[in-house]
């Protein structure tokens, strides 16, 4: 959950720095007094997109910084460990700039990373939802992603079986596909395949034989210099044709003067024994000398010839490999696909067979997926009007629509699911978008968010302002119904709450009053935690319009009582659950 939230430079923001209870946090203010700013400087540390036009006026970037208590979010913990980033204390600090070129910093406790991994955090940390936000629940789409959510693990298990199936169907009518292409095509590609193998195997390659050739290639190319060489090295070593001393008669000489020294002195025996052993890989050398001056008119083959082949191997890497072995596996690949073409029609057969399997075996996910929905609809329904009944829409009556279309095949199934509604009693239930005002709007998004809250792990739900068109018996109830999910609970949550109505405000356990001020030439935002003088002076000023008489400040101070006695009783009830 955000702990704190830190702002510099943002829109109409010099400095702010602001601590959040972990229960129900309340903004209020007159209207365009910057209430929303905030709200919005904190979407751009959760990685939403920045705008450099945001800088406040005479600066040159923006920084925005919120620490987070991630200790109970497991999943977020894996997430910066896979992300490398440095934990402390199972805390999480968010930091993002933004200077007037447009160019963003993030970190991640002290770490750089990219914009695209701080939404992955942000969208695992906070839960925004605003007044426009409403539309989503006009979007067909959405319905049946609330829906599957409901349904809980068994609705994922389904979906993922559902959507591995679909991705299988679509690569094995690839497959089809492709074999079912234009039979001159097809044609064509054979023949260029069989004239391709046939060159192949024709040169009839070696690995390394082209390294083989290149080796007696440069032996040819300087035969005269090789044989002049290796004959001075054989007269050197046996003087046979020469007046120039033998190498070998030398080293035996030498030897004889050594022995006679090891005689009288012991000590030259082990140099005798090395001067033996210069003198036997002496003899050694000459013999391989001259076997090799005697075989180097047999063993070389033809410089015609050889150049000949290494022509051919260079043309056949040109056209399907860098080295020899790459075009023994191209080879061998293109055969693979040769013999497919030439068995196009019992691949066709194996393929369709294979393609009925999957088939069934999707129709039977997909159904079971159905099946599931049916049911989780009926229960979805049944928790959807237990909300709304509370918050004052007893007469609403919900249907969730599951359409199976057995022609479809998609990841998610093959299911439509959209949510129809009436809130008056004898019409037939209609899209949301069509019956819903949006007092009514706010109402069900807020009891969707009651009974999704506990179904994730983001601890932390912003709303925006979501209270718009609700007044009178109806605001109370919503006041309750937002606090109640902030309560500490297995279901809690930290609530921070946008909002214009004081039954809201009088339930906060962190009260902020958001102002606007004129500084100088330019305009500031103060964002002020209330005491309880002050919440009950905001309470009046919300009541009472621009003057708080006795009349409001004695509503305010009910409405204070009122809260706390609310929240007493509830804690009294929760803690009898836990006992």
């Amino acid at each position: 959950m955000l702990r704190n939230l830190v702002v510099n430079d943002y829109a109409l923001i010099d400095y702010l720095s602001v601590d959040f209870d972990p229960r129900l946090n309340v903004i209020t203010g007159e209207t365009g007094a910057g209430k929303s700013i905030v709200i919005d400087a904190l979407t751009l540390v959760l990685g939403n997109r920045g705008n450099k036009t945001n800088i406040r006026q005479g600066k040159h970037k923006m920084t925005v910084q919120g620490l987070f208590d991630i200790s109970e979010q497991p999943g977020l913990i894996n997430k910066c460990e896979e992300y490398g980033i440095p934990m402390e204390e199972e805390q999480l600090i968010l930091t993002r700039e933004m200077d007037d070129r447009g160019r963003n910093i993030c970190r991640a406790n002290g770490l750089i990373i990219t914009v695209a991994q701080l939404k992955k955090l942000g969208d695992k940390l906070i839960d925004i939802h605003g007044q426009h936000e409403h539309q989503s629940l006009f979007k067909r789409e959405n319905h049946r992603q609330l829906l599957d959510a409901f349904g809980g693990e068994k609705s994922r298990k389904y979906r993922e079986q559902a959507a591995a199936a679909a991705i299988e169907i679509k690569r094995i009518k690839d497959q089809i596909a492709e074999l079912e292409t234009n039979e001159r095509e097809l044609e064509r590609e054979k023949e260029n395949l069989q004239f391709e193998i046939n060159e192949i195997e024709v040169a009839a390659l070696r690995i390394g034989e082209d390294e083989e050739l290149e080796g007696e290639k440069r032996i040819l190319e300087n035969r005269e210099r090789l044989f002049t060489h290796t004959s001075q090295a054989y007269e050197l070593l046996r003087g046979e044709n020469s007046n120039q001393p033998m190498i070998l008669d030398a080293l035996g000489l030498l030897t004889e003067s050594i022995a006679e020294i090891a005689k009288i002195d012991s000590s030259f025996e082990a140099k005798l024994e090395t001067i033996n052993g210069m003198l036997s890989e002496a003899e050694n050398l000459s013999f391989e000398i001259r076997s090799y001056l005697e075989d180097m008119e047999y063993s070389l083959g033809d410089l015609d010839e050889i150049e000949s082949r290494l022509s051919i191997i260079a043309r056949l890497k040109r056209k399907y490999g860098q080295d020899i072995a790459e075009i023994l596996t191209y080879a061998e690949e293109i055969g693979i696909r040769l013999k497919s073409l030439l068995n196009r029609d019992e691949s066709l057969q194996h393929y369709y067979q294979e393609l009925s399997g999957i088939q069934d075996k999707y129709y039977t996910i997909s159904n079971n997926l159905y099946e599931l929905r049916l049911k989780t609809a009926g229960a979805l329904k049944t928790a959807l009007q237990k909300e709304l009944g509370e918050l004052a829409m007893e007469k609403v009556q919900v249907e969730i629509a599951v359409e199976h279309d057995l022609s479809r095949v998609a990841a998610h199934g093959q299911d439509t699911v959209e949510f129809l509604i009436s809130v008056n009693p004898g019409q037939a239930p209609k899209p949301l978008g069509k019956v819903a005002s949006g007092g009514e709007i706010s109402r069900i998004m807020l009891s969707l968010k009651s009974i999704f809250g506990g179904l994730d792990a983001i601890e932390t739900m912003v709303f925006d302002e979501i209270d718009t068109g609700i007044s009178g018996r109806t605001a109370q109830v919503v006041a309750e119904k937002i606090q109640a999910l902030s309560v500490t609970s297995p279901r809690g949550r930290q609530i921070i709450c946008i909002t214009h109505l004081p039954q809201i405000a009088a339930m906060a356990d962190q009260h902020f009053m958001v102002e606007k001020t004129a500084v100088n030439d330019s305009v500031e935002v103060s964002f002020l935690p209330l005491d309880e003088k002050g919440k009950k002076e905001e309470l009046s000023r919300m009541l009472g319009g621009a003057e708080v008489t006795r009349k409001t400040w004695e509503h305010a101070q009910e409405m204070l009582e009122l809260s706390q006695k609310i929240k007493k009783t509830k804690k009294s009830k929760e803690d009898k659950i836990l006992s």
